[in-house]
């Protein structure tokens, strides 16, 4: 079986992979063999953290983690498995297409899944508002800062790529203004800076629970894609059809 290197934003993503807490910047090997790391958010930081993983001689990427929804249709928690990624420069990227039918076969009796297209953003879509104008421009039913990297990656070195990733804010929600001041550059959050402002803006408790609860749905989806999908994520060998 071959090591996947999955590439995840946020430690609080990555403990629906590994149980262990886990840094920015940390790598941590999974009891299947694989490895995950925890690169921060954003494409620069994402394309570090692949570039990282293949030092580590796997042999498969992974996107890995939560997204937000373009499309007004998805529900917190749904499952993006999407067939390609586009960026704002007009760039493609196709992830492999045996793979995502594998994975997309196992999980649709349990998952509501979709396979639209996934924007790749260089920042942080908060407001309803603009993911609207996203998804009426170019389609993409969802919009995350990692995956176009990690993919760009993946092709660049001939590796399968496969994104993941679950609904964590729908598209009518926007993100609380107390977050958007709070977080920096690599999706850390200033908690007491958080606090500070949503003191001052008491109604932003109820956006932040909403926000939490949403975070809740994704996470426990992604959960149960671990389980579904089982040891070797159902990567295909080159044997048996390509990737």
């Amino acid at each position: 079986m071959k090591s996947i290197g999955f590439v995840v934003a946020l430690p609080a993503e990555a403990r629906t992979l590994a149980r262990q807490r886990i840094g920015f910047g940390c790598q941590l090997e999974l009891p299947q063999g694989h490895w995950l790391m925890v690169s921060g958010a954003g494409p620069h930081n994402a394309r570090i953290a692949a570039f990282r993983l293949i030092e580590r001689k796997i042999g498969a990427l992974v996107s890995w983690g939560c997204a937000a929804a373009l499309d007004h249709s998805l529900n917190a928690g749904d499952l993006v498995l999407p067939e390609r990624i586009v960026t704002p420069d007009g760039t493609g990227h196709a992830v492999s297409p045996g793979w995502r039918e594998r994975a997309h076969h196992a999980l649709k009796p349990t998952l509501r899944i979709t396979s639209g297209p996934l924007w790749g953003s260089p920042e942080i879509v908060a407001s309803s508002a603009e993911k609207q104008m996203l998804h009426s421009a170019n389609g993409a039913v969802a919009v995350d800062m990692e995956s176009a990297a990690v993919a760009s990656v993946a092709e660049a070195r001939g590796l399968p790529f496969l994104a993941v990733r679950a609904i964590a804010d729908p598209a009518c929600m926007s993100l609380p203004r107390s977050v958007t001041v709070a977080v920096d550059e690599r999706g850390d959050v200033n908690l007491p800076k958080l606090l500070r402002h949503a003191l001052s803006h008491p109604a932003e408790f109820v956006a932040l629970a909403r926000l939490g609860k949403a975070f809740n749905a994704a996470a426990n989806t992604l959960r149960r894609t671990v389980h579904l999908l089982g040891s070797d994520f159902l990567l295909p060998p080159p044997a048996a059809g390509g990737y």
